[in-house]
């Protein structure tokens, strides 16, 4: 009997860790029509915004792929990249944008965990805005929608760029929930040469290049 029982035991051991393995290796499928769009694509879409009354200058992939969905086309479930980019020095600090769009009542999702080279890294989330007061539970006149944000380091995206495949990454929110996603390699390529291009232009990354290179 004890024989069984430590049979069964190891047998059950075995299937846990090959479930571990299978959900540690489990990613987010995308869209067809998305995981084709090349980074040359991206890279012609993405949109500077460059107000002369500011400072910084956004860098924007959002035009490179929107899901679209009921009669507006409206994004679901969309994200993309935004760099910004300091006019006067050419520093540079990078988000990611996520659209959350499900029924029910407001998640409040408040934190990310997202690929690295190593182990995962998990980040609190930013709030940009919801629509809790026109979402509820019962009768919802609309589907709930959040829309926030989350900082990535320039060397995190490079290595995503390189690496084949799509960068995953999961919202999760105190009540439980998770949402999983993910940005092509070809997005992230995209927005970097749009960035990199950009970058060379100012006049202090030039000045700087300039007396690196003794001119």
């Amino acid at each position: 009997m004890n024989k069984t029982r430590n049979t069964l035991m190891a047998l059950a051991l075995v299937g846990g860790v090959a479930w571990a393995g299978a959900a540690a290796a489990e990613t987010h499928k995308l869209p067809a029509k998305q995981t084709a769009l090349t980074a040359d694509h991206f890279h012609a879409k993405t949109q500077v915004i460059d107000d002369p009354l500011d400072v910084e200058t956004v860098i924007s992939s959002e035009r490179g792929f929107h899901s679209g969905r009921g009669l507006f086309k409206s994004p679901y479930n969309d994200n993309h990249l935004r760099a910004i980019v300091d006019k006067r020095s050419g520093a540079t600090r990078f988000e990611v944008r996520q659209t959350l769009m499900y029924p029910g009542s407001i998640r409040g999702y408040g934190e990310v965990s997202y690929q690295t080279g190593k182990w995962p890294v998990a980040a609190p989330v930013t709030k940009i805005r919801d629509n809790a007061g026109q979402c509820f539970l019962f009768e919802a006149p609309e589907v709930c929608r959040e829309e926030v944000s989350f900082d990535v380091s320039e060397s995190e995206l490079r290595r995503a760029a390189a690496t084949p495949g799509a960068w995953s990454f999961k919202f999760k929110s105190d009540r439980g929930y998770e949402h999983r996603t993910a940005i092509t390699h070809a997005e992230i390529e995209g927005l970097l040469k749009a960035v990199d291009g950009y970058r060379r232009a100012l006049p202090a990354v030039q000045a700087a290049a300039d007396t690196t290179s003794g001119g």
